[in-house]
């Protein structure tokens, strides 16, 4: 029952807003009374504040698994291209949900998920660090800057990828191409 209340609360945020949200809309949609709610969660902010570690979580244990099961020889392009590609591929993919609820929330919600994010981030720290320490990347790049960058830049994939009718192989691909060789004309 738990996660129907997460994926209504979810379905409710993306489709209407965080405000549209209450207690009493999660209820209809899961066809309970709002009071059983509470036997569940204290309330809503407890209900997104898991929706948003819940997405963060998934997301960071596919990126880690995919990286984690490349071959540790892999040349960090490689490293780089399939954490990019599992990114991409589970903000626009079947779990998208609980990953397209924070745009919608406001700053203080947002900041509850500061020590998840922070773990995410931490693990792509690492993905460069690993081309830093082989000599494949520039080390003299500030990772502190470019990590979020990087990222920011990643999750704002699901804003334009509808219009822009691009696969989500397609922006991975740009994604990395465009860290890895720049946009400049090659002369």
């Amino acid at each position: 029952m738990r996660d129907e209340i997460l994926d209504a609360a979810a379905e409710i945020i993306v489709r209407e807003g965080y405000d549209a949200c209450t207690m009493r809309a999660v209820a209809a949609l899961v066809g309970m009374k709002a009071g059983s709610l509470y036997y569940h969660f204290r309330s809503k902010d407890e209900i997104v504040e898991e929706i948003l570690n819940q997405g963060i979580e998934t997301l960071y244990s596919r990126v880690a698994e995919a990286v984690r099961d490349m071959p540790k020889a892999a040349p960090f392009a490689q490293r780089l291209s399939t954490a990019v590609g599992m990114h991409v591929a589970s903000l626009v993919g079947k779990d998208q949900k609980y990953m397209h609820v924070y745009e919608h929330l406001p700053p203080v919600i947002r900041r509850r998920s500061r020590k998840m994010r922070e773990k995410y981030a931490q693990l792509w720290y690492e993905v460069f660090a690993t081309g830093v320490a082989s000599g494949e990347i520039n080390g003299g790049h500030d990772l502190r800057l470019l990590v979020p960058y990087f990222l920011g830049g990643l999750n704002r994939v699901p804003e334009w990828i509808r219009t822009s009718g691009a696969g989500s192989e397609q922006i991975a691909a740009l994604a990395t191409a465009t860290l890895l060789d720049g946009i400049g004309a090659r002369q």
